[in-house]
Protein backbone atom coordinates (compact mmCIF):
# COMPACT_ATOMS: atom_id res chain seq x y z
CA UNK A 1 0.00 0.00 0.00
CA UNK A 2 0.99 3.65 -0.70
CA UNK A 3 0.90 5.94 2.27
CA UNK A 4 0.74 9.90 2.04
CA UNK A 5 2.03 11.39 5.65
CA UNK A 6 1.37 15.40 5.64
CA UNK A 7 1.94 16.85 8.74
CA UNK A 8 1.95 20.33 9.84
CA UNK A 9 0.46 22.46 12.70
CA UNK A 10 -2.97 23.25 10.24
CA UNK A 11 -3.58 26.30 12.43
CA UNK A 12 -6.22 25.73 10.88
CA UNK A 13 -7.01 23.66 7.80
CA UNK A 14 -7.35 25.83 5.02
CA UNK A 15 -8.12 24.77 1.29
CA UNK A 16 -4.97 25.12 -0.06
CA UNK A 17 -3.79 21.67 2.48
CA UNK A 18 -6.87 20.45 0.76
CA UNK A 19 -5.41 21.34 -2.99
CA UNK A 20 -2.40 20.26 -2.05
CA UNK A 21 -3.21 16.63 -0.63
CA UNK A 22 -5.69 15.44 -3.01
CA UNK A 23 -2.94 16.67 -5.94
CA UNK A 24 -0.36 14.47 -3.97
CA UNK A 25 -2.96 11.58 -3.78
CA UNK A 26 -3.84 11.54 -7.16
CA UNK A 27 -0.28 12.43 -8.64
CA UNK A 28 1.71 9.69 -6.74
CA UNK A 29 -1.26 7.20 -6.85
CA UNK A 30 -1.99 6.45 -3.14
CA UNK A 31 -3.82 4.46 -1.16
CA UNK A 32 -4.69 7.19 1.51
CA UNK A 33 -2.93 10.27 2.86
CA UNK A 34 -3.00 10.88 6.65
CA UNK A 35 -3.13 14.34 8.28
CA UNK A 36 -0.67 14.32 11.32
CA UNK A 37 -1.57 17.63 13.07
CA UNK A 38 1.39 18.36 15.27
CA UNK A 39 1.65 19.39 18.41
CA UNK A 40 4.48 21.92 18.48
CA UNK A 41 6.32 22.69 15.30
CA UNK A 42 10.60 22.69 16.80
CA UNK A 43 10.66 25.98 14.34
CA UNK A 44 7.69 27.29 15.71
CA UNK A 45 8.19 26.98 19.41
CA UNK A 46 6.53 30.61 20.51
CA UNK A 47 4.16 30.91 17.63
CA UNK A 48 0.45 30.30 19.95
CA UNK A 49 -1.65 27.14 18.26
CA UNK A 50 -5.06 26.59 18.58
CA UNK A 51 -5.68 23.75 20.97
CA UNK A 52 -5.09 20.45 19.22
CA UNK A 53 -8.73 19.32 20.15
CA UNK A 54 -9.85 22.27 18.17
CA UNK A 55 -7.20 21.75 15.12
CA UNK A 56 -8.14 17.93 14.82
CA UNK A 57 -11.99 18.58 15.02
CA UNK A 58 -11.61 21.12 12.16
CA UNK A 59 -9.66 18.41 10.19
CA UNK A 60 -12.05 15.98 10.66
CA UNK A 61 -14.71 18.45 9.02
CA UNK A 62 -12.63 19.22 6.22
CA UNK A 63 -12.32 15.65 5.30
CA UNK A 64 -15.33 13.92 6.37
CA UNK A 65 -16.49 13.87 3.16
CA UNK A 66 -13.12 11.81 2.42
CA UNK A 67 -12.98 8.91 2.93
CA UNK A 68 -9.42 8.43 1.26
CA UNK A 69 -7.88 11.02 3.78
CA UNK A 70 -7.62 10.11 7.59
CA UNK A 71 -6.00 11.76 10.95
CA UNK A 72 -3.50 10.62 13.10
CA UNK A 73 -3.09 12.10 16.44
CA UNK A 74 -0.02 10.40 17.14
CA UNK A 75 2.11 13.96 17.82
CA UNK A 76 -0.75 15.73 19.34
CA UNK A 77 -1.28 12.75 22.15
CA UNK A 78 2.34 12.70 22.49
CA UNK A 79 2.48 15.91 23.41
CA UNK A 80 5.89 18.40 23.28
CA UNK A 81 7.91 19.29 20.24
CA UNK A 82 7.09 17.25 17.17
CA UNK A 83 9.89 15.99 15.47
CA UNK A 84 9.75 14.43 12.13
CA UNK A 85 12.42 11.75 13.05
CA UNK A 86 10.23 10.39 15.68
CA UNK A 87 7.11 10.78 13.66
CA UNK A 88 8.18 8.45 10.82
CA UNK A 89 10.15 6.00 13.14
CA UNK A 90 6.60 5.15 14.46
CA UNK A 91 4.70 4.96 11.14
CA UNK A 92 7.51 2.95 9.71
CA UNK A 93 6.42 0.32 12.44
CA UNK A 94 3.12 1.01 12.12
CA UNK A 95 3.17 0.02 8.81
CA UNK A 96 6.35 -1.79 7.71
CA UNK A 97 5.55 -3.33 4.50
CA UNK A 98 3.93 -0.18 3.15
CA UNK A 99 5.75 2.63 1.22
CA UNK A 100 5.44 5.97 2.90
CA UNK A 101 5.32 9.22 0.97
CA UNK A 102 6.43 12.38 3.40
CA UNK A 103 4.49 15.72 1.95
CA UNK A 104 6.41 19.12 2.76
CA UNK A 105 6.10 22.58 1.62
CA UNK A 106 9.22 23.91 -0.36
CA UNK A 107 9.85 26.44 1.97
CA UNK A 108 11.15 23.60 4.37
CA UNK A 109 13.73 22.54 1.56
CA UNK A 110 16.73 25.03 2.31
CA UNK A 111 16.48 24.39 5.82
CA UNK A 112 15.89 20.17 5.45
CA UNK A 113 19.81 19.37 6.79
CA UNK A 114 19.11 21.40 9.63
CA UNK A 115 16.52 18.39 10.58
CA UNK A 116 17.21 15.56 12.84
CA UNK A 117 18.45 12.35 11.57
CA UNK A 118 17.37 13.98 7.97
CA UNK A 119 19.05 10.96 6.25
CA UNK A 120 17.89 8.10 8.53
CA UNK A 121 14.20 10.18 7.38
CA UNK A 122 15.16 10.37 3.88
CA UNK A 123 15.67 6.07 3.93
CA UNK A 124 12.82 5.42 5.61
CA UNK A 125 10.21 7.70 3.64
CA UNK A 126 10.10 9.09 0.19
CA UNK A 127 10.19 13.12 0.57
CA UNK A 128 7.49 14.47 -1.78
CA UNK A 129 7.52 18.54 -2.07
CA UNK A 130 4.89 20.68 -2.96
CA UNK A 131 5.76 24.14 -4.22
CA UNK A 132 4.83 27.03 -2.11
CA UNK A 133 6.68 29.75 -4.47
CA UNK A 134 8.56 29.06 -7.73
CA UNK A 135 11.92 29.10 -6.02
CA UNK A 136 12.74 25.37 -5.30
CA UNK A 137 16.11 24.27 -3.05
CA UNK A 138 17.28 21.58 -5.85
CA UNK A 139 20.64 20.97 -3.61
CA UNK A 140 19.10 19.58 -0.73
CA UNK A 141 16.12 18.26 -3.23
CA UNK A 142 18.62 16.21 -4.86
CA UNK A 143 20.58 15.56 -1.79
CA UNK A 144 17.67 13.68 -0.26
CA UNK A 145 16.14 12.49 -3.10
CA UNK A 146 12.99 14.45 -3.24
CA UNK A 147 10.32 14.21 -5.49
CA UNK A 148 9.41 18.26 -6.37
CA UNK A 149 5.23 18.23 -7.54
CA UNK A 150 4.23 20.14 -10.29
CA UNK A 151 1.38 21.32 -8.42
CA UNK A 152 -0.36 24.91 -8.59
CA UNK A 153 0.45 27.35 -6.00
CA UNK A 154 -2.33 28.03 -3.97
CA UNK A 155 -2.60 31.85 -2.27
CA UNK A 156 -4.43 30.04 0.94
CA UNK A 157 -2.20 29.78 4.21
CA UNK A 158 -3.14 29.85 8.13
CA UNK A 159 -2.09 33.39 8.64
CA UNK A 160 -3.91 34.42 6.32
CA UNK A 161 -6.41 32.89 7.98
CA UNK A 162 -6.04 34.17 11.35
CA UNK A 163 -5.74 37.57 9.90
CA UNK A 164 -9.11 37.56 9.04
CA UNK A 165 -9.14 35.48 5.42
CA UNK A 166 -11.75 33.29 6.62
CA UNK A 167 -13.26 32.87 2.62
CA UNK A 168 -10.20 30.33 2.26
CA UNK A 169 -11.19 27.96 5.00
CA UNK A 170 -14.32 25.44 3.88
CA UNK A 171 -17.56 26.06 5.40
CA UNK A 172 -18.12 24.19 8.07
CA UNK A 173 -14.38 24.70 9.09
CA UNK A 174 -15.57 28.44 8.98
CA UNK A 175 -18.17 27.77 11.04
CA UNK A 176 -16.53 26.06 13.76
CA UNK A 177 -14.12 28.58 14.45
CA UNK A 178 -16.74 31.34 14.50
CA UNK A 179 -18.99 29.63 17.31
CA UNK A 180 -15.86 28.26 19.03
CA UNK A 181 -14.58 31.93 19.00
CA UNK A 182 -11.24 30.81 17.83
CA UNK A 183 -8.58 33.47 16.89
CA UNK A 184 -11.04 36.24 17.78
CA UNK A 185 -8.36 38.52 19.05
CA UNK A 186 -5.34 37.70 16.53
CA UNK A 187 -8.55 38.55 13.90
CA UNK A 188 -9.73 41.36 15.32
CA UNK A 189 -6.20 43.27 15.41
CA UNK A 190 -5.28 42.34 12.01
CA UNK A 191 -8.67 43.76 11.55
CA UNK A 192 -7.93 47.39 12.97
CA UNK A 193 -4.33 47.35 12.58
CA UNK A 194 -4.23 50.69 11.07
CA UNK A 195 -6.57 52.03 14.43
CA UNK A 196 -4.71 50.46 17.12
CA UNK A 197 -5.99 52.69 19.72
CA UNK A 198 -9.42 50.78 18.38
CA UNK A 199 -7.96 47.17 18.91
CA UNK A 200 -7.44 48.42 22.44
CA UNK A 201 -10.72 49.90 23.17
CA UNK A 202 -12.43 46.58 21.86
CA UNK A 203 -10.32 44.35 24.30
CA UNK A 204 -11.04 46.25 27.15
CA UNK A 205 -14.68 46.65 26.77
CA UNK A 206 -14.58 42.99 26.73
CA UNK A 207 -12.49 42.37 29.81
CA UNK A 208 -15.23 44.89 31.75
CA UNK A 209 -18.11 42.85 30.04
CA UNK A 210 -16.89 40.02 31.12
CA UNK A 211 -16.49 41.85 34.59
CA UNK A 212 -20.03 42.64 34.75
CA UNK A 213 -21.61 39.77 33.12
CA UNK A 214 -20.41 37.69 36.73
CA UNK A 215 -21.78 40.54 38.60
CA UNK A 216 -25.38 39.27 37.23
CA UNK A 217 -24.74 35.58 36.43
CA UNK A 218 -24.46 36.08 32.39
CA UNK A 219 -22.14 34.35 30.49
CA UNK A 220 -18.89 36.07 30.94
CA UNK A 221 -17.67 34.37 27.35
CA UNK A 222 -20.29 35.76 25.62
CA UNK A 223 -20.26 39.00 26.89
CA UNK A 224 -16.38 39.24 26.47
CA UNK A 225 -16.49 38.47 22.80
CA UNK A 226 -19.37 40.86 22.37
CA UNK A 227 -16.94 43.50 23.67
CA UNK A 228 -14.21 42.57 21.52
CA UNK A 229 -16.04 42.16 18.29
CA UNK A 230 -18.35 45.03 18.76
CA UNK A 231 -16.12 47.96 17.17
CA UNK A 232 -14.68 45.24 13.97
CA UNK A 233 -16.50 47.34 11.09
CA UNK A 234 -15.46 51.20 12.89
CA UNK A 235 -12.44 51.52 10.32
CA UNK A 236 -14.97 51.02 7.30
CA UNK A 237 -15.96 54.26 5.22
CA UNK A 238 -19.35 55.37 4.99
CA UNK A 239 -19.47 53.56 1.08
CA UNK A 240 -17.76 50.76 2.26
CA UNK A 241 -20.04 50.29 5.19
CA UNK A 242 -22.78 50.69 2.64
CA UNK A 243 -21.39 48.08 -0.14
CA UNK A 244 -20.77 45.53 2.83
CA UNK A 245 -24.22 45.53 3.67
CA UNK A 246 -25.71 45.71 0.21
CA UNK A 247 -23.89 42.14 -0.18
CA UNK A 248 -25.52 40.77 2.26
CA UNK A 249 -28.18 41.62 0.89
CA UNK A 250 -29.57 45.17 3.04
CA UNK A 251 -31.08 47.86 1.58
CA UNK A 252 -27.79 49.93 2.52
CA UNK A 253 -28.81 53.25 0.16
CA UNK A 254 -32.14 54.04 2.09
CA UNK A 255 -30.06 56.40 4.58
CA UNK A 256 -33.57 57.27 5.76
CA UNK A 257 -33.54 53.30 7.25
CA UNK A 258 -29.66 53.30 7.70
CA UNK A 259 -28.29 56.55 8.96
CA UNK A 260 -24.42 56.88 9.11
CA UNK A 261 -24.47 56.60 12.80
CA UNK A 262 -26.05 53.01 12.77
CA UNK A 263 -23.40 51.81 10.27
CA UNK A 264 -21.25 50.41 12.01
CA UNK A 265 -23.03 48.50 14.69
CA UNK A 266 -25.18 47.02 11.51
CA UNK A 267 -21.47 45.88 9.97
CA UNK A 268 -20.06 44.35 12.72
CA UNK A 269 -23.29 42.20 13.27
CA UNK A 270 -23.46 41.37 9.77
CA UNK A 271 -19.23 40.64 9.92
CA UNK A 272 -19.75 38.13 13.02
CA UNK A 273 -22.50 36.47 11.82
CA UNK A 274 -21.95 35.80 7.83
CA UNK A 275 -18.19 36.33 8.09
CA UNK A 276 -16.63 34.90 10.97
CA UNK A 277 -19.57 32.49 11.30
CA UNK A 278 -20.78 32.93 14.80
CA UNK A 279 -24.54 32.01 15.55
CA UNK A 280 -25.24 33.02 18.75
CA UNK A 281 -28.06 35.33 18.13
CA UNK A 282 -28.36 37.20 21.21
CA UNK A 283 -24.25 38.62 20.56
CA UNK A 284 -25.10 39.46 17.47
CA UNK A 285 -28.41 40.83 18.00
CA UNK A 286 -26.38 43.19 21.09
CA UNK A 287 -23.65 44.42 18.49
CA UNK A 288 -26.29 45.47 16.04
CA UNK A 289 -27.74 48.38 18.54
CA UNK A 290 -24.86 48.77 20.78
CA UNK A 291 -25.16 52.78 20.74
CA UNK A 292 -28.80 53.22 19.39
CA UNK A 293 -30.01 50.54 21.73
CA UNK A 294 -33.89 49.15 21.12
CA UNK A 295 -37.28 49.57 22.86
CA UNK A 296 -36.78 45.75 23.66
CA UNK A 297 -33.55 45.12 25.96
CA UNK A 298 -31.95 41.94 26.79
CA UNK A 299 -29.12 41.40 29.52
CA UNK A 300 -26.64 41.44 26.35
CA UNK A 301 -27.72 44.45 25.45
CA UNK A 302 -26.95 46.44 28.36
CA UNK A 303 -23.76 44.95 29.32
CA UNK A 304 -21.89 45.98 25.75
CA UNK A 305 -23.57 49.09 25.60
CA UNK A 306 -22.29 49.57 29.30
CA UNK A 307 -18.85 48.30 28.53
CA UNK A 308 -18.60 50.37 25.64
CA UNK A 309 -19.12 53.57 27.23
CA UNK A 310 -17.36 53.24 30.88
CA UNK A 311 -14.76 50.28 30.46
CA UNK A 312 -10.98 51.18 31.02
CA UNK A 313 -9.73 53.51 28.67
CA UNK A 314 -12.53 56.00 29.04
CA UNK A 315 -12.04 59.30 30.63
CA UNK A 316 -14.20 61.84 31.82
CA UNK A 317 -15.77 63.37 35.32
CA UNK A 318 -17.66 60.45 36.75
CA UNK A 319 -16.59 57.55 34.99
CA UNK A 320 -15.71 55.98 38.03
CA UNK A 321 -18.29 56.41 40.22
CA UNK A 322 -20.59 55.04 37.09
CA UNK A 323 -18.32 51.77 37.17
CA UNK A 324 -18.78 51.27 40.74
CA UNK A 325 -22.13 51.76 40.30
CA UNK A 326 -23.11 49.28 37.90
CA UNK A 327 -20.90 46.52 39.25
CA UNK A 328 -23.05 47.08 42.67
CA UNK A 329 -26.27 47.83 41.06
CA UNK A 330 -26.69 46.46 37.38
CA UNK A 331 -30.23 48.59 36.15
CA UNK A 332 -29.34 51.43 38.10
CA UNK A 333 -25.91 51.71 37.03
CA UNK A 334 -27.39 51.05 33.23
CA UNK A 335 -29.96 53.93 34.00
CA UNK A 336 -26.72 56.22 35.05
CA UNK A 337 -24.74 55.12 32.00
CA UNK A 338 -27.26 55.85 29.35
CA UNK A 339 -28.56 59.38 31.16
CA UNK A 340 -24.66 60.46 31.30
CA UNK A 341 -24.53 59.49 26.99
CA UNK A 342 -27.75 61.28 26.90
CA UNK A 343 -26.78 64.70 28.40
CA UNK A 344 -23.34 64.40 26.92
CA UNK A 345 -24.43 63.92 23.01
CA UNK A 346 -27.49 67.30 24.07
CA UNK A 347 -24.85 69.60 25.21
CA UNK A 348 -22.96 68.33 22.16
CA UNK A 349 -25.95 69.56 19.83
CA UNK A 350 -27.10 66.55 18.74
CA UNK A 351 -30.71 65.95 18.09
CA UNK A 352 -32.30 62.89 18.62
CA UNK A 353 -34.63 61.07 16.40
CA UNK A 354 -38.46 60.13 18.02
CA UNK A 355 -37.33 56.45 17.40
CA UNK A 356 -34.04 57.90 19.78
CA UNK A 357 -36.08 59.54 22.08
CA UNK A 358 -38.59 56.82 22.88
CA UNK A 359 -35.53 54.52 23.32
CA UNK A 360 -33.99 56.96 26.08
CA UNK A 361 -37.48 57.87 27.66
CA UNK A 362 -38.16 54.28 28.29
CA UNK A 363 -34.99 53.23 29.38
CA UNK A 364 -34.17 56.25 31.87
CA UNK A 365 -37.69 56.55 33.30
Amino acid sequence: MKIGLFGGSFNPIHEGHLKIAQFAFEKLNLDKLIFIPAATNPFKKNKKYAPSSDRIKMIQLAIEDKPHFEISEFETKRGGVSYTFETIRYFKNKFPSDELFFLMGSDQLPKLNKWEYIDEISQKVQLVIFKRSNKINKINAKKYNAIILNNPIHPESSTSIREGNLIYTPEKVNEYIGNNYLYASEILHNILKVDPARAKHCKQAAEFAAELAKTVKYDAKIAYYAGLFHDVAKRLSESESREFMHFFGLDAYDKKTYPNFKLHQICGALWVEFVYKNSNRDLIRAISIHTTLDLELNTLDKILFIADKICQGRAFPGVQKLRELVMSDFEAGFKAVLKHNYDYNINKGITFDNEALAIYKKWMD
